[in-house]
């Protein structure tokens, strides 16, 4: 059970941290967030930009923070696809207003940051910075204890792992799972759009361009589209900590290792490749967590992972933030209830949540192996079953991707609950 008077406290002030604590605020329950650095502000390109589908916009607005999200970004409902010639060959659907309340929004992670802590400041929930994570030291039935880095120690009734795809609390909770990279990476970049030789006004944003070289991506970026992310995947091998800060700092390299065959591009990618700031370049490496047997710790329960820290999800489909948000959003809804109903019991509650979001997750790990391959030369995909790349039926079946964006959260959360509660009466 939760009273009034217990506390949820939070790991990690990212997105999935943040949108915890304004879900669990707005449902009355007291939450605290700990954050390792010493600060949230942060220049807007700093950690580059990010997609944003109706699943997780119905949140924001839920949260009374859609149009602020919107203010500062691009709007837009597909990517398409090109081929080597620049004709398009397919779309992938990220928004439809008419068929989902809302397109699709791209914005900078940095500046959705900024709008969820302004959110948290004007809710007055407390976040100390500066509090590296280090251990719990005890976990029973009531409660949590947990140490920082600095030596000092707090208690919670549940603590939340929102501290991402290297979290130090999912060693806590699934001792011995280990991250695993594919051996790819993005490697990105902005430009200004006047840069690009666009082939002609009809020429439609975001896209994939697909080659025997593999797919090049240009997604628009800043409210107005004038600025846009290019990038390409590339494969690269695993490095530790300190060898991925000197691989992202050699910008020569990155330079290098991104143009190494622009001859074999389409004349917008070229393009695109000329003329990289250097100061915008990221790469991004692809690690995936295998599948968890569970997201909670197993004796008392007291501890939860979500977000990343959970299910880290390629960034294909473009659902990271989304699919945490979807987390956060279930969790709070549960607490809540267990806060109001003396009937639920704490473990079955926190069962049902994760096989909730562990079913969705596996769907969407499914709908990311069929984008991925759709990334593949269009030689290559000719070979694959039907079934092993999506394509668009929109056309013909509008509810195509209503599972997705359009998730029953509340319904399916409200139908357990009500279940459940009668079920102990």
């Amino acid at each position: 059970m939760l009273s009034s008077s217990d506390n949820v406290a939070i790991i990690g002030g990212g997105l999935a941290g943040m949108a915890a604590a304004i879900a669990l605020h707005d449902l009355s329950i007291k939450c605290s967030v700990y954050e390792m650095h010493d600060t949230n502000v942060a220049p807007p390109r700093s950690s580059g930009a990010l997609m944003l589908s109706p699943n997780s916009l119905r949140i924001l607005d839920r949260f009374g923070l859609y149009s602020k999200v919107e203010e500062k970004s691009y709007a837009f409902d597909y990517v398409y696809y090109k081929d080597a010639d620049e004709q398009t060959i397919d779309r992938y659907p990220l928004g439809d207003k008419s068929a989902f309340g809302y397109k699709a929004l791209r914005i900078y992670r940095q500046d959705l940051l900024n709008i969820l802590y302004a959110a948290c400041f004007k809710r007055q929930i407390p976040i100390q910075f500066g509090k590296k994570f280090a251990e719990v030291v005890d976990e029973s039935d009531t409660g949590v204890v947990f140490k920082f880095a600095d030596g000092t120690t707090e208690t919670a009734s549940l603590l939340i792992g929102s501290d991402g795809i290297h979290s130090k609390l999912r060693d806590y909770v699934a001792p011995g799972v280990e991250k695993t990279f594919l051996g790819l990476g993005a490697v990105t970049w902005e430009i200004p759009t006047k840069q690009l030789r666009i082939p002609d006004k009809d020429y439609k944003f975001p896209v994939t361009v697909l080659t025997a070289n593999g797919a090049f991506v240009l997604a628009p970026q800043k409210t107005d589209g004038s600025a846009m992310l290019a990038g390409t995947q590339v494969p690269l091998a695993d490095r530790d900590r300190e060898g991925w800060s000197r691989f992202f700092a050699d910008k020569e390299g990155l330079v290098k290792l991104a143009t190494a065959k622009i001859d074999v591009w389409p004349d917008v990618a070229k393009s695109g490749m000329e003329n990289i700031d250097r100061e915008t370049m990221n790469v991004w490496p692809f690690y995936r967590i295998p599948r968890l047997p569970h997201w909670t710790s197993q004796k008392h329960h007291r501890v939860v992972i979500l977000g990343d820290a959970a299910h880290a999800i390629p960034p294909t489909t473009g659902q990271g933030a989304s699919q945490a948000f979807e987390d956060v959003t279930s969790l709070a809804l549960l607490l809540s209830a267990l806060k109001e109903n003396d009937g639920l019991k704490w473990e079955e509650t926190l069962q049902f949540w994760q096989k909730m979001r562990q079913d969705r997750i596996d769907d969407l790990l499914v709908l990311t192996k069929q984008l991925n391959n759709k990334r593949l030369p269009l030689e290559q995909q000719k070979l694959l079953a039907k079934d092993d790349i999506w394509v668009d039926e929109s056309a013909t079946n509008p509810t195509q991707m209503a599972w997705l964006y359009a998730p029953k959260i509340n319904e399916t959360v409200n139908a357990w609950v009500k279940k459940n509660v009668e079920k102990t009466a």
